[in-house]
């Protein structure tokens, strides 16, 4: 499973949304919107934003499961 893989199970197990994710992402000062983050999370969209997106995407959920798991 890849990173982006991951990240999407990671929403649905936890029960949050994209529009969840993408706002923790605009509070670190990552700005993104639902069409780029899902060509993030697809491959569609690569490079450096695409590796960051998902680097601190996958410190997110770290962080939110670290917290409010059980």
């Amino acid at each position: 499973m890849n990173d982006a893989d991951k990240i999407r199970s990671r929403i649905s197990t936890n029960r949050l949304s994209h529009t969840w994710l993408i706002y923790q992402l605009h509070k670190r000062g990552i700005q993104t919107d639902k069409t780029e983050f899902s060509g993030f999370l697809s491959g569609t969209r690569k490079g450096p934003k695409a590796d960051l997106v998902i680097e601190a995407a996958n410190d997110i959920l770290d962080f939110y499961e670290s917290c409010f798991s059980n």
